[in-house]
């Protein structure tokens, strides 16, 4: 899941769990949260404020949202992506807080003509 925010923006952990990773993968800064059960969030790009192996509590701060770069399918916005895995599997991350799961939409690596970034509009 994208979400839009602002370079700069406090990113904070969803629900409690143990920091299981705080590094960079393929040149992208990412933290992930195990919340035990098989459940893990990943989160990124954030600079981040923990390391792992730390508890975090649901809301705690985790770091900073940075940005992707000139080629995100984000642009004009910032965008942070948000990932939630059940026993490996993706699921809607929204069911970590209570929300209303929606229909997922995976967007490919190169922005389509027919998606307006940053809008959520396919038209």
């Amino acid at each position: 899941m994208d979400l839009a925010g602002a370079r700069g923006q406090p990113v904070v952990a969803p629900a409690e769990g143990t920091v299981s990773f705080a590094g960079v993968v393929a040149g992208m800064p990412v933290v992930s949260i195990d919340h035990g059960d098989g459940l893990v969030s990943s989160f990124e790009p954030v600079r981040t404020r923990v390391h792992r192996g730390q508890a975090v509590l649901g809301g705690a701060v985790l770091g900073e949202l940075v940005g992707f770069g000139p080629g995100s399918h984000c642009l004009p916005v910032v965008c942070l992506h948000w990932g939630t895995r059940r026993e490996g599997v993706y699921i809607d991350p929204l069911e970590l807080v209570g929300a209303e799961p929606g229909p997922a939409v995976l967007l490919p690596h190169r922005p389509l003509p027919w998606f307006r970034a940053g809008t959520g509009s396919f038209w």
